[in-house]
């Protein structure tokens, strides 16, 4: 058995955290201007936070990805403690995640009953 994930999960998986890292990236301006959040305090949870979420894809062929995306998730809600501007964001991308897994989870189910084993 092998720990690579489907390509179903690559492309929604990837698609999201990449997304997610540029909308990171284009609410630290945003919560320094229109939030009156420190500069040092938005630029030091968002580019790290933006950094981990584009290096999480490469792991998707190794299959730690997907744990390691839900966990980021749940770094980036806990995150919106210290920068509450980024709540909506964290939200947003949180039901992209955890949906795209289910729905990825059902065509796989789906295509098993159909074609026989994946």
């Amino acid at each position: 058995m092998t720990n690579k994930v489907n390509k179903g999960n690559r492309i929604i998986g990837s698609s999201v955290l990449i997304f997610e890292a540029i909308v990171i990236l284009l609410a630290i301006p945003v919560a320094i201007l229109n939030y009156d959040v420190s500069a040092n305090l938005a630029t030091s949870i968002g580019v790290p936070l933006a950094v981990i979420a584009m290096l999480i894809p490469g792991g998707f062929g190794r299959g730690w990805a997907i744990w390691a995306g839900s966990a980021f998730q749940a770094v980036v809600l806990l995150a919106t403690f210290l920068l509450p501007p980024m709540l909506f964001v964290a939200l947003l991308f949180s039901v992209l995640w955890f949906g795209g897994l289910v729905v990825v989870r059902r065509a796989d189910r789906i295509r098993a009953q159909r074609f026989g084993s994946v």
